[in-house]
């Protein structure tokens, strides 16, 4: 983990650790992150060269990849690159389909490289990773389309590669995490073919476009995912309706019936709250949502846990959780009790 810069200093070059509107510090390490961060911002980027960003600022703070047993590159459903990830040699195991974010515009296979052969080897699973079409040269709804097409297209194939095809979930960080919740709901509706996932697990999703939460104004600057670059990828992805259940899962107007889900939230992020007023969605519908907080941490912290103690402690906690629904089928009672504090739109 990265070694801190003694907390004067750290105060001197950035100010004192934020503390937000639910009275929690920020992590000390992250401080010093955001801070160093915030001291070399350049100028909005061309998507071009937010992919290229987003590749060097995960090689700085990436230095290990865990060892999985394989991974095999392919193309399915005619045109989607894929690329699975096998935890060991054993067979008929359960399988998860792994959706990166990046605001639609950025994120590939390499970009979360390192979070699915975690996710594989801890969660002992199958892992396939989709890199999906990216906005602007391709906006909304590509990207819907492609993961309902991959999913179809690997439930025919991934007993090849160790997995149980009836055993499958679906997960996904930011914008991968309202893809996946999308996922979910359209195949709830019967709107695409595949087995129904035994798990839904959203990473800080995007679960609302209308970005009315009160943590969209609380965290619009200063937290990595600022206002601004919200408003840039949503402007990129082109969806043409804020309210289209395609893009604002939480909107659709039956949320009963859906695969078991883990949602995780940060406490600096922009979109906590609409992540964590999901969850209550979710249950007062019927289904079983268990929820898991990184208090003190901001969105992307995914891919921060090689160098932030608490972000490592709480990517552990998720992919423990996750193996336990995929094989129970149910959501640990101690993340169906939490109580997120946001309900409802202020």
């Amino acid at each position: 983990f990265m070694p801190l810069v003694h907390p004067s200093l750290t105060s001197a070059l950035f100010g004192e650790r934020p503390v937000n509107d639910r009275g929690v510090p920020l992590d000390a390490t992250t401080h010093l992150l955001l801070g160093l961060e915030g001291s070399t911002a350049g100028p909005k980027a061309t998507p071009v060269q937010a992919r290229e960003n987003m590749r060097r600022g995960i090689t700085l703070i990436e230095h290990r990849r865990p060892t999985v047993h394989s991974t095999i590159e392919l193309v399915v459903a005619d045109d989607l690159p894929v690329r699975i990830y096998r935890p060991s040699a054993e067979t008929d195991l359960p399988w998860m389909l792994f959706l990166h974010g990046g605001g639609w515009v950025t994120g590939d296979l390499e970009s979360h490289d390192t979070f699915c052969r975690r996710l594989a080897v801890e969660g002992e699973l199958v892992v396939v990773a989709l890199d999906y079409r990216l906005a602007p040269e391709d906006p909304f709804p590509a990207a819907v389309d492609d993961v309902q097409r991959a999913w179809h297209a690997l439930a025919g194939m991934v007993a090849r590669f160790g997995a149980n095809p009836d055993h499958a979930s679906v997960g996904g960080d930011s914008a991968g995490g309202n893809l996946a919740a999308v996922l979910c709901q359209r195949l709830r509706d019967g709107a695409c073919p595949g087995p129904t996932p035994r798990v839904q697990l959203l990473i800080y999703p995007v679960i609302d476009f209308r970005k009315l939460d009160t943590s969209h104004r609380t965290f619009a600057e200063g937290f990595l995912l600022t206002s601004a670059s919200i408003d840039l990828y949503k402007a990129r992805y082109a969806a043409p309706d804020d309210n289209d259940p395609l893009v604002s899962p939480i909107r659709h107007p039956e949320l009963g019936g859906l695969p078991p889900a883990l949602v995780v939230t940060a406490g600096f992020d922009p979109l906590r709250d609409e992540g964590e007023r999901y969850v209550h969605a979710l249950r007062a519908a019927g289904t079983d949502a268990g929820w898991i907080e990184a208090a003190d941490l901001v969105h992307g912290f995914v891919q921060m846990s090689q160098v932030i103690r608490a972000a490592d402690t709480i990517v552990e906690r998720f992919i423990t959780a996750t193996r336990e629904v995929v094989r129970t089928g149910t959501v640990p009672r101690a993340l169906l009790q939490a109580e997120p504090p946001c309900r409802t739109l202020p």
